[in-house]
């Protein structure tokens, strides 16, 4: 265990003892003593509407895992980090100072245990991600299910510009005052998010032991130039989750955006980059694994999914903040593999090795001609990667992109499903105990390499067992 990590342990033993000790608990929108900790107030419910913009209520059932959702408004002022020097792919890059005391409202979802005896002391703290106008809690969508299970909380910050404008255009009642003007003080903004769940206890209902930063595409990009230019000085995150990134990262005020960055080597806290198969070749000049930084790429998976849009559409025709609420469709079917299963085991792994425990099992590179031209197996599927049974087993072929659709641009990430014809099933499984059997091999080599958890394997057998295959 690092001394950073003991220090932001001693600090959460230090808040929660004088929070224990008093006969007064800190409260929500309480002025925090440290510096650049943030004034947070709960959002109140509000009569006959009880969500807010991009949440889960009313989609998914959040009294059946457990879980209770709320929001925050975080208010503070904002420094601005400025390009200094030459940015290189090393990530090594140095930073100054472009401005300070930028006036800023935003939002904090937070979605955590009912039962505070559950909380297993992580926070995922999430980047959402504004690529199509409004916040998308990405990476929740994909493992809540597992958050629940393991007891984690997540805490999803509004930290662009687009993403607050569209909390008050959708909802101006319950996001009163939310304002980012600029993405430039984007990085200070996740910062004090960290630092307010840090030291608010009321956020949460607890104090956390570990923090992780969690990213998905353009936020993922934006979390590379966090973790190389604004960790090493902010130290406020024990570890990092790198969701679908390219080659590149963002810029910050005054500077531009590298084509090609590395994860710096001299961090102190583990990174986890997990790329689908959709972004190998996007991001095939900034491969890499060393000591702290583990990178997956997982086979037969897109940049977004099935999975991810039945739990989209819903929420979109309820808050109607894209498309004027219309379920996006694509020319072909959407990629059904199950890249949860690879994200849950990564969160897994990520928050052992950030407390200290084993990195997280290494895993062979999806085959791909100079990091660009993905090679294939006769029906199509990819070879090599981290490989889970819903591939090594297949019934259809899982293809990186799609086309056409109603959203401009979201088709070409959400890949492709093409179903195996009833011959080929017949000749690859003569009987359904056959592919119950491969599958389920499969699966248990999956979790042998820790590519899988157990929970995951045997909700994935189930779902085999009762597949209608061939």
């Amino acid at each position: 265990m690092g001394s950073k990590l003991r220090s932001r342990l001693a600090l959460g033993a230090a808040v929660t003892a004088l929070v224990a000790g008093s006969a007064v608990a800190m409260v929500p929108g309480a002025t925090a003593a440290e510096p650049g900790v943030p004034t947070v107030t709960p959002i109140a419910p509000q009569a006959g509407k009880g969500h807010g913009v991009s949440t889960g209520q009313g989609v998914i059932d959040l009294d059946a895992i457990g879980y209770a959702e709320s929001e925050f408004l975080m208010s503070g002022q904002a420094t601005t980090y400025g390009q200094s020097g030459l940015w290189t792919d090393d990530g090594r890059w140095a930073t100054t100072v472009a401005a300070e005391g930028t006036d800023y409202t935003t939002r904090l979802l937070v979605e955590r245990p009912k039962d505070p005896a559950r909380f297993n002391g992580t926070v995922i703290v999430e980047w959402m991600n504004v690529s199509f106008g409004v916040d998308i809690p990405v990476d929740l969508s994909q493992s809540y299910r597992y958050a629940a299970r393991e007891g984690y909380a997540y805490v999803g910050v509004t930290a662009q510009r687009r993403g607050a404008q569209k909390l008050t255009e959708l909802d101006p009642e319950r996001y009163p005052g939310v304002d980012l003007p600029n993405d430039d003080i984007s990085y200070d903004v996740l910062t004090q998010a960290a630092r307010a769940v840090r030291t608010n206890p009321a956020i949460i209902g607890a104090t956390p032991t570990t923090v992780l930063a969690s990213g998905h595409s353009q936020s993922a990009g934006r979390l590379v130039t966090y973790i190389n230019a604004v960790q090493p000085q902010a130290d406020v995150f024990d570890g990092f989750l790198v969701h679908g990134r390219a080659g590149g990262a963002a810029k910050v005020a005054g500077g531009g955006a590298p084509l090609s960055a590395k994860i710096r080597t001299d961090l102190d806290v583990p990174v986890f980059v997990l790329q689908a198969e959709t972004d190998v070749p996007l991001s095939s000049s900034a491969r890499q694994n060393t000591p702290l930084v583990r990178t997956w790429e997982v086979a037969g998976t897109a940049h977004a999914d099935q999975y991810g849009l039945d739990l989209y559409n819903p929420v979109n025709a309820r808050d109607k903040g894209i498309n004027g609420g219309a379920a996006t469709h694509c020319d072909k079917p959407v990629n059904s593999m199950t890249f949860r299963y690879a994200q849950n085991a990564a969160y897994h792994h990520l928050n052992r090795w950030a407390q200290g425990g084993p990195p997280p099992p290494s895993a062979q590179q999806v085959d791909a001609w100079f990091g660009v031209l993905i090679q294939r197996d006769k029906d199509g599927n990819a070879i090599g990667g981290v490989r889970l049974p819903d591939l090594v087993a297949p019934v259809a072929t899982y293809s990186p992109n799609n086309s056409g659709g109603n959203v401009l641009g979201a088709c070409l990430l959400l890949g492709t499903t093409t179903p195996f014809t009833a011959a080929r099933l017949k000749e690859l499984y003569p009987d359904h105990a056959s592919y119950v059997k491969r599958f389920t091999e499969a699966a248990d080599v999956a979790t042998r390499l820790g590519y899988l958890l157990p929970a995951d394997r045997d909700e994935a057998v189930a779902r085999a067992q009762a597949a209608q295959v061939p």
